[in-house]
Parts: C-alpha cells; structure tokens; sequence
C-alpha cells in the first residue's frame, strides 16, 4: 500500500470493504477514469475494531483475481474531509448494497457533507451510462454549478442533457438553467428542456420519478444546503433519491467552490 504521501494527485477513489466488491462501482470509474486520464484507488475507510490488514488483503486479491485494470488503494485511519482535500480527490463512489457498512447511504451522506468533489451513489448491476443525463434544476443559485459538470459530461462522454426547471412561481430556476444553458452553448453541448410539475422542494423526487420515462442513465442533483429537523430525523431528500433511484446519482454539494473536474 502506498503512504499518503505517495498517492497520485487527482485520483477517482471507489469507496469499499473487505466483505463487499463493488463491481459496478469500479465499472462507473473505470469509465470516468478513461475519459479524464486519471487513476483509480479503492479507499477502505476503517471501522471501529477493523483491522488494516484486512482491507489490505481483500484489496490485494480484487487486484490479482477480480479487476481487470491497474488501481492503487488506500486505507485510511484519519479524518475523511482532511484526507480527500489533501491528496486533492477528483471524485468519491460508492456502491449501495445490502451488505454494512454500505447498507445505510446516509452515513456515507453525512460523510460528504464537507466535500468540494462530486460524489457518486451506484447500486449493483446498475447499467453505467452518460448518454443522457436529467438535470433537476431549482431556484438556489448554487445550482448553476451544475453548468460545469453538465458541460463536462457533454464534451467528455457526448451526453444529452435533459434541464428539468422547477416549476415556481418565481423565476430564479428558470434564470439558474440559462445560466447553465450559456456555459453549455460555449462547448457546444446538446441539450434540452423537461417540463416539470413540481416546485424547487420536490423537483428531485420529480426526476427519480421519471427516470424510466426520460431514458435517462445518469441523475444529477444537488445536495441540502443545510440540514432541518424533518432531514435529521428521516434523512435528506437526497437519501430518499438514493433509495428510489434505479440509475447511477451524482450528487453535487452546494459550494461555490467546487469546481475540479469537467472543465
């Protein structure tokens, strides 16, 4: 294993355990790896009264008998935030399965909630695919961040991306998506609108809705700014997305400072 200090910069980490191979999750790095030129690091994060060596060696194996392609990986021991600004982490995925610690995605939520890098929810035999992508939009103006991920994706992987607008009785979404719109026309990005019912709360659950009906591959939504009562009791509208959704999510914390990669 390689110290901290030898990791390569920039490196898309896949988040796993010992008693777990995260199978499609390697398969959604694998692509992004190949389109960004960057590399691949599986990433044990240590639980109470686990063992290094354990992680060690399941990695180890994966490596020699199940990956088909050169990974490096890590476990780490620290603080989490510290660690991913540190060796400056391009994106974080996680597979959802039945088997703990990655049962319960809202742990891994809490987890990310300091994060300046995009982080991705994928659940087992998940197609992995970029061709069109829907983009719940609302009227925070955090979300015209997603203009460089949706711009990214499009001179990357040749997406459709598909702007759901909230439907508000203001126009603060609406102006949010033509801020978006512009910074896609400069890549000259493919792109269209989605009529949508719901206002800026329910805008999310709207689009995991339609997934099916939209042929869409990929789901991206933002992050709660913050969290309230209800959210810390039954969990963020972001958990219920995760649940409910049958394509791969990318989620994006509200930071005017997120930019990395896709530009």
């Amino acid at each position: 294993m390689l110290k901290v200090e030898e990791l390569p910069k920039e490196q898309i980490y896949v988040a796993a355990h010992p008693d777990y191979f995260p199978e499609t999750a390697l398969v959604l790095a694998k692509k992004l790896a190949d389109a960004h030129d960057k590399q691949i690091c599986l990433l044990g994060i240590l639980g109470n009264r686990e063992e290094p060596s354990d992680y060690e060696k399941a990695f180890e194996s994966w490596k020699r008998d199940r990956i088909g392609f050169p990974v490096n990986y890590y476990v780490l021991d620290d603080d989490f935030t510290d660690f991913m600004e540190f060796v400056e982490a391009a994106i974080l995925i996680f597979e959802v399965s039945d088997v703990p610690p990655y049962n319960k995605p809202n742990n891994q939520l809490k987890l990310c909630r300091e994060l300046r890098i995009p982080y991705y929810f994928v659940k087992p035999g998940q197609q992995i695919s970029f061709d069109r992508v829907l983009v719940p939009i609302g009227f925070l103006v955090e979300e015209r961040e997603k203009g460089v991920f949706c711009r990214g994706m499009g001179m990357h992987f040749h997406s459709h991306i598909m702007l759901m607008v909230a439907n508000d009785y203001g126009t603060r979404a609406q102006q949010n998506a033509e801020a978006i719109k512009s910074l896609m026309d400069k890549g000259s990005v493919e792109y269209e609108n989605v009529e949508a019912h719901k206002n800026s709360f329910k805008i999310e659950l709207e689009a995991v809705d339609r997934v099916m009906e939209l042929d869409a591959g990929l789901l991206m939504i933002s992050a709660s700014r913050e969290y309230g009562m209800d959210d810390i009791l039954f969990g963020p509208k972001e958990l219920k997305v995760i649940k409910k959704s049958i394509v791969p999510l990318m989620i994006i914390n509200p930071r005017k400072d997120l930019y990395t990669l896709c530009n």
